[in-house]
């Protein structure tokens, strides 16, 4: 395990969790919401691929803090796509495509990200054809999470005008004692790590982080049914799946501690 930390204001990144906030993982039967986990697995082979440059960038078409992917801009990190700041989680996908949305962008389609992580040789991970444990922020241990309490977690807060994951628990700690429960259970169980902490977590699409860390929202390109438009892709810290690995059993009201999103936009 690393031992390495990283001062965030007044937040401290150890091992990379956050300072105050002891970790864990998830065991895929993804909590308070509509349905059990699932997946499509899909790994394909390929060859080995290198990383690229801190920089991400593969062409002048997309914004800075973007990459160009070849087919679209997308987030070098997940959301709040901020160097140094850790990954927003307990955003519904409607929420998430929201705060895409007010920064004139929006989720990221299921093969968009798809192709950014495998790579045109079409690898099964970002950097290879082999998982290599620690890469990504994807080997840290499970602990078990209580449903009951991150049922507290309030509405209306997961809101576009959140930048930080600590501004979005300050504003769920200020909803109600169970609301504040709720906060406390996810910095319990919180384990992302900030945007820029596993510089050879990467692909050659520039894209950090697309494997492990936090499981990202995508939109469905086949457009999903009736309140299942969304593809969630990556995994999290606890658990790495391939690059092809999809969950597609979440309707668009789940929200979850591990579960946060990266936004893309047209080139």
């Amino acid at each position: 395990m690393r031992s390495r930390a990283l001062r965030l204001g007044v937040v401290v990144l150890v091992a990379g969790g956050l300072g105050l906030l002891a970790g864990c993982g998830d065991d895929g039967g993804d909590g308070a919401g509509d349905g059990a986990p699932g997946e499509v697995d899909g790994a394909a082979a390929g060859v080995d691929g290198g990383a690229v440059g801190a920089d991400g960038g593969m062409s002048g078409r997309c914004p800075v803090g973007m990459t160009d992917t070849g087919s679209v801009c997308m987030d070098l990190h997940e959301a709040p796509n901020q160097a140094g700041a850790v990954p927003l989680v307990m955003y519904t996908f409607d929420e998430a495509e929201a705060w895409c949305g007010a920064r004139g962008k929006r989720l990221c389609f299921d093969d968009e990200w798809t192709a950014a992580c495998a790579g045109p040789a079409l690898q099964a991970y970002p950097y290879g054809t082999t998982r290599v444990p620690g890469r990504c922020n994807d080997d840290k241990v499970w602990r078990v999470y209580a449903q009951s309490r991150l049922n507290g977690w309030p509405s209306g807060v997961s809101t576009p005008a959140v930048d930080s994951l600590q501004a979005l628990l300050a504003a769920a700690r200020a909803r109600g004692v169970a609301a504040a429960d709720a906060a406390t259970h996810i910095e319990e169980l919180y384990q992302g790590e900030a945007a820029g902490l596993n510089p050879l977590c990467v692909g050659a699409a520039g894209a950090f982080d697309l494997v492990g860390n936090v499981e990202e929202w995508t939109r469905r390109r086949s457009g999903g049914m009736t309140s299942f438009h969304g593809a969630l892709k990556g995994r999290y810290w606890a658990e790495s799946r391939t690059c092809q690995s999809t969950v597609t059993t979440h309707g668009d009201s789940f929200r979850f501690y591990e579960i946060g999103f990266r936004c893309c936009q047209p080139r």
